[in-house]
């Protein structure tokens, strides 16, 4: 999907290891300790607006990295995209943890994640929730990639202020 994304969205990928001939005691299995080193890897990317998408695993993982960003530097993402998955772990019941944007995606006929579950997610911010719902089931990203590209542009642009250029110190190239 990133190739689709706009020259002006910078994508920092997260690949989960893969584990093909690696000895059990140097599998990375506990989510903790693989979101501490995503979020120790985010050092340069701290001075700029974040978004993070992750699908399935990776939207418990997103969630889990945003909950530090915003918990030790104050700071909180643009939004977090949270796709095909259901926000069943660690339900609690005080406040929200995040203050983000959260934007739910799912297959429309996916069994594994039954719209109740990926609306569930409403309880995770205190910020804004949206549920986006495509045809199909569990290769949505697939069969709905350009709908799902255009949503992420449209979320992060109507996130992104106006004079975001010049607060940057871009100079205007005008006329």
């Amino acid at each position: 999907m990133s190739e689709l994304l706009l020259p002006t969205v910078e994508v920092l990928a997260i690949q989960y290891p893969l584990y093909i001939g690696v000895e059990d005691e140097d599998r990375l299995t506990d989510s903790a300790d693989l979101a501490d080193r995503i979020f120790g890897a985010l050092g340069e990317w701290m001075d700029r607006p974040l978004a993070f998408f992750g699908h399935r695993a990776g939207a418990d993982l997103a969630y889990r990295v945003a909950e530090r960003l915003e918990r030790e530097t104050g700071a909180a993402l643009l939004t977090l995209f949270v796709s095909g998955r259901t926000a069943h772990w660690g339900m609690t019941l005080g406040p929200p943890v995040l203050g983000c944007r959260i934007v739910a995606l799912a297959g429309e006929g996916d069994p594994k994640t039954p719209l109740r579950g990926v609306r569930a997610w409403r309880r995770r911010t205190s910020g804004r929730f949206d549920l986006e719902v495509f045809p199909g089931a569990r290769y949505y990203l697939d069969s709905s990639r350009r709908e799902v590209v255009n949503l992420v542009h449209d979320q992060l642009l109507s996130q992104v202020p106006i004079d975001a250029e010049w607060e940057a110190g871009v100079e205007d190239q005008g006329a």
